[in-house]
């Protein structure tokens, strides 16, 4: 299934039915930047042979490499957190429901073609990968930040884009619930963040490109800033007290994003030195602990959005 992405003109992106096979592009969306470029570790040459200057180069082993920050849309957040490493289920017709638990692969499942034009110029990388994903709130509005590893890049036919007409996420939107289903309204926002410590893996062969990206150990993150009233959080801060959280952002039923943490520990816990009469805010952040079913976070989207994960 095709999928697309535009900066500086397009960007389109596709999930690959052969991993590492360039899919033309079905599925596009405005981003607010991207950092997506082919990285080559040259080898240059300079054997001992009584000259001062380098004599030639080498290709060295390359890869795709970069970030892609978004808003944080349900009808486009399903694909790239298929490319992660997660376990990706659907349910539902009309009103679909993608729910992505973690797993312990090493190896992704699936693999994303992703179309960039700059100026006019089109760029083709395959075999990419969601190592880590970020969802954030910038000025009360949902965003979505992917870092991306990919196996190499192609030259491709300038695609002819459809634009998503979804509307974000924004103030007015949001449950943050810390625990679960005791709604707390003293946060200025939130980065929920999964690093499953990507890394891209080399063979040697016959065409350029790395052979595939792995998986390695996964941290999850929660980090917010809050307001202090006593020392009850604080202690169990202390105490290395765990907790459930969900965080939805929703726009209805069927159109949502939503956040669950199941065991929550306190990693930092900071409160700074006030001015007089002023509130006193609270910095912390939480680690993701694997609850008694072996999952350290679950992300679920709502949306009408239909492909086969």
């Amino acid at each position: 299934m095709p999928v697309g992405i535009g900066a500086g003109g397009v960007v389109g992106f596709a999930l690959e039915t052969v991993a590492g096979t360039y899919v033309a592009p079905a599925k596009y969306v405005p981003v607010n930047s991207e950092s997506l470029h082919w990285t080559q570790d040259t080898t240059w040459r300079r054997p001992i042979r009584g000259f001062a200057g380098v004599v030639g180069a080498v290709a060295g082993r390359g890869h795709v490499e970069g970030d892609i920050q978004m808003e944080a849309l349900e009808d486009v957040v399903p694909y790239f957190l298929d490319c992660a490493r997660v376990n990706l289920v659907k349910t539902g017709t009309t009103n679909l429901t993608y729910t992505a638990t973690p797993t312990a692969a090493a190896v992704p499942a699936k693999t994303m073609s992703i179309t960039i034009v700059r100026n006019n110029v089109v760029f083709g990388y395959v075999g990419c990968i969601v190592p880590t994903f970020t969802l954030t709130t910038d000025n009360d509005a949902l965003m979505f930040n992917v870092s991306v590893l990919g196996t190499n890049e192609t030259t491709q036919s300038t695609p002819t884009p459809t634009w998503p007409t979804t509307v974000p996420f924004g103030h007015g939107q949001y449950s943050i619930q810390v625990p679960t289903a005791t709604q707390v309204f003293d946060c200025d926002g939130f980065e929920f963040t999964v690093d499953d410590n990507g890394e891209v893996q080399y063979r040697l062969k016959n065409i350029p490109g790395s052979q595939f990206s792995t998986f390695g150990e996964r941290s999850v993150t929660l980090s917010t800033e809050r307001d202090f009233f006593d020392r009850t959080e604080y202690d169990a801060f202390k105490a290395l007290t765990a907790q459930s959280i969900t965080i939805v952002a929703t726009k209805g039923a069927n159109n949502s994003i939503q956040i669950d943490i199941p065991a929550a520990v306190k990693d930092t816990y900071e409160i700074g030195l006030s001015g007089q009469g002023d509130l006193i805010r609270a910095s912390m952040s939480w680690q993701g602990v694997t609850d008694v079913t072996g999952k350290d976070y679950t992300v679920t989207v709502k949306t009408q959005e239909s492909f086969t994960p």
